[in-house]
């Protein structure tokens, strides 16, 4: 804190120092009083805060509008004007994963075996089969009495196999009907028998091979009871991991970086700023993106659509600003970046499924 008082002896290990002296010749502890009154206390804080909204305030526009922007400043040495890079991922990295565990559902699991569909909705699509198929069949008949079916076959079209009947389509409804029940019956009587603790693992695992769940996946009897009877659990755990699965990710993607641009002069760290400094503006735009989708639920394919090509936009104008090379030339590390990456992010997230699968 600011003109802090100066003790006569050092707090942590009692060597005797003068008014004039910082620090402690002996264990190299600061020489100031940490006993402050309240006024201080609150003075100290206000400024800290008022200090940080300043930089965070402008640290926004060139963040949101001017990519690459920020990675330029800090690489020249302009340190204090913007926030930290590190500290801007773990802010944004912090509200990203936040609505992720706040979107996703604890039964998400319960939700995928039982299936997505609900009967009423099995009705109302083969409804929609059948007024469709029988205009199909309509049409067909016209086609036959205008003379113009023959017309048709010759371009190879097979009639025959499109055509489908209402009786068919019932029986086709009634299979889908019975499938999902099935599906949905087959889990919650799993769920059932693994809670019940006079249910060994042996008869559990049994009743599951005679199931369509039954996938060994390297795991044990117990562990694949322990999924059924947590699956919720399972969720919680994933989600926590995927923040520390990204932040491992992150000198992956800055050596992409690295090695497309390995004739330029520029360090290895640059470029895990400029990583951080993509990751960031990722984290904003997908979390608001996520956010409507789930909140308002509109336009769900629009927003995606926009929330992908936002982010790709600025990540190729950010490599231009940074890397300073030919648009074309850019445009091809860019995909040859974003190929390695997303391969990269597919397969890491399998195994922080899999590792959530058999630890959580």
């Amino acid at each position: 804190m600011k003109n802090s008082r100066k003790l006569n002896s050092c707090l942590n290990c009692g060597t005797e120092l003068g008014q004039d002296v910082n620090f402690c010749p002996n264990c190299g502890q600061e020489n100031k009083d940490q006993k402050v009154s309240i006024f201080r206390f609150v003075e100290d804080f206000i400024s800290n805060y008022l200090n940080f909204e300043t930089v965070f305030f402008q640290t926004l526009p060139p963040f949101f509008l001017r990519p690459g922007k920020l990675t330029n400043t800090f690489n020249e040495g302009k340190r204090r004007k913007y926030i930290h890079p590190i500290r801007l991922y773990l802010m944004t990295s912090l509200f990203y994963f936040f609505i992720i565990a706040l979107v996703i559902p604890v039964d998400l699991v319960d939700k995928i075996m039982t299936g997505e569909l609900t009967p009423e909705q099995i009705e109302k699509n083969s409804e929609g089969m059948v007024r469709f198929n029988t205009e199909a069949a309509e049409t067909f008949d016209s086609l036959k009495k205008s003379g113009q079916l023959d017309e048709i076959k010759e371009l190879g079209i097979n009639l025959d196999s499109m055509q489908m009947n209402t009786k068919g389509l019932s029986e086709l409804d009634k299979f889908v009907k019975d499938t999902v029940e099935k599906s949905r019956n087959d889990w919650k009587e799993l769920r059932t028998l693994s809670i019940n603790p006079e249910v060994s693992d042996s008869a559990f695992n049994i009743a599951l091979s005679k199931t369509s769940f039954d996938a060994s996946f390297g795991l044990e009897s117990h562990q694949k009871r322990k999924f059924v009877a947590n699956s919720g659990l399972f969720i919680t755990s994933a989600a926590q991991n995927l923040p520390f699965m990204m932040f491992l990710l992150l000198p992956f993607f800055a050596f992409l970086l690295w090695f497309l641009n390995i004739r330029s002069k520029k360090f290895y760290v640059e470029h895990l700023i400029h990583g951080l400094h993509l990751h960031a503006f990722a984290y904003v735009i997908y979390g608001l993106a996520i956010l409507w989708i789930v909140k308002a639920q509109l336009f769900v394919s629009i927003v995606t659509l926009i929330a992908f090509v936002g982010v790709s936009i600025y990540t190729y104008l950010s490599m231009l600003n940074v890397m300073k090379q030919g648009w074309f030339k850019t445009l091809i590390k860019f995909w040859v970046l974003g190929l390695f990456y997303l391969t990269a992010i597919t397969f890491a997230l399998f195994i922080e499924l899999y590792l959530s699968l058999i630890t959580f």
